[in-house]
């Protein structure tokens, strides 16, 4: 049974990492959660999940995506709730896949280009293990360089936790696994 695009459930991130895994999409892990690997004291809301673009890898993510029941989060300003539960990933293409998703698992965001893309993040990216399975994991820069120059309400909050994560890079601190990715 679908999720209600209505609902924000937690995300269940060692079961997403272990199936991301499992089903071989390549990808790279972006956002709030690459900062707790550097010490934030932050409780991510979603997994990024950064895909490589080729059509295989798409058809795959778009079968994980039909495995936990994804449909796109409803926003009032996004797409009707109508629009979200009718949503399929056909064609699995990086604009159909382009979502904050509510799934099975938790909220699960595909931006494909928006954090970076695979492409641009892949080559600074470093390979870590989380939940037991290898991720590439961007390299906190990116995450810190794409804030938006004017901040929005979530960034004016994590401003204190922002400026720890830039002073561990400064000090050549090395990511570390956090207990948010065990559940």
């Amino acid at each position: 049974m679908r999720p209600d695009p209505r609902s924000r459930p937690p995300v269940r991130t060692a079961k997403l990492l272990r199936l991301l895994y499992e089903r071989e999409i390549d990808w790279v892990l972006s956002g709030s959660a690459v900062l707790v690997l550097y010490g934030a004291d932050l409780r991510p809301n979603d997994l990024d999940v950064v895909p490589l673009l080729d059509s295989a890898n798409l058809r795959r993510l778009a079968e994980v995506l039909l495995e936990v029941d994804a449909v796109p989060a409803y926003w009032p300003d996004g797409l009707s709730l109508e629009d979200c539960l009718a949503w399929t990933p056909e064609p699995p293409t990086a604009g159909q896949l382009d979502h904050l998703f509510v799934t099975s698992l938790g909220m699960v965001d595909i931006p494909p280009a928006s954090t970076g893309s695979y492409l641009e993040l892949a080559p600074n990216a470093t390979e870590l293990e989380l939940a037991g399975v290898p991720v590439c994991v961007c390299a906190p820069e990116a995450v810190l360089d794409r804030l938006p120059a004017k901040p929005r309400t979530k960034d004016v909050a994590r401003a204190g936790q922002y400026a720890v994560v830039r002073e561990a890079l400064g000090n050549g601190r090395a990511p570390r696994s956090n207990p948010w990715f065990e559940h």
